[in-house]
């Protein structure tokens, strides 16, 4: 009688304990984004505060002293807010290793300054993808509607599309792909300015990483 009573509160307690696991998991699954590894048949949690480029990854170490050096390039106004460039050289001072990199911020109306970071290796194809949006028109898809956007490794997007509200026209757009998820739109003029922006910050990197 006492084995059984031993085992059947042992049965008990083993499925409180599971009970206890499951919940701790949906919990989990509500809280942190996932992704499936097919190889482990298992579900990985995603870090969304991970470092997305090199420049980033590389201000986040620690045990070492990062200088990070910064120059204003520009800024443009935009329908509701304005868009600025800057120039990056960050430098670990016991290796003398640099990363080089702009940081693009889009402040809309009177929210913050959301700023993004775009490695020095992405810019000749963000510069491509800026020149493919500008000379967008209507003959690039065959239906009514249609978008276009370049998405650099931080999230930054350049995006073209067709217009609701004015038909037969193209809108443009930068966002953000952080939380507050700024987004500004352009006119196309206005996109070549920002363009140009982006041109001299790598120009001005370009000398930086000649000395």
């Amino acid at each position: 009688m006492r084995k059984f009573n031993f085992l059947l509160t042992m049965a008990v307690v083993g499925l409180v304990l599971a009970a206890t696991a499951r919940a701790q998991d949906a919990m989990l699954a509500d809280s942190e984004p996932q992704t499936f590894d097919p190889q482990t048949t298992t579900v990985v949690i995603v870090d969304t505060n991970a470092p997305k480029t090199k420049l980033e990854a590389f201000e986040a170490q620690t045990g070492t002293v990062i200088i990070k050096g910064v120059a204003p390039i520009g800024s443009m106004f935009a329908q509701a807010g304005t868009a600025s460039v800057r120039s990056k050289e960050s430098k670990d001072a016991g290796t003398g290793r640099k990363e080089y990199g702009i940081a693009i911020g889009l402040k809309e109306n009177n929210r913050p300054e959301d700023i993004t970071i775009i490695d020095y290796d992405e810019l000749d194809s963000l510069l491509d993808g800026i020149d493919y949006i500008i000379k967008i028109n209507r003959t690039v898809s065959a239906l009514p509607s249609f978008s276009a956007v370049y998405v650099t490794k931080g999230g930054f997007r350049v995006a073209a599309f067709s217009s609701n509200n004015r038909p037969g026209t193209i809108q443009a757009a930068l966002q953000s792909s952080h939380t507050a998820r700024s987004r500004l739109l352009l006119a196309p003029d206005q996109l070549a300015k920002f363009q140009a922006l982006v041109q001299q910050a790598k120009n001005n990197l370009d000398t930086l990483r000649a000395k």
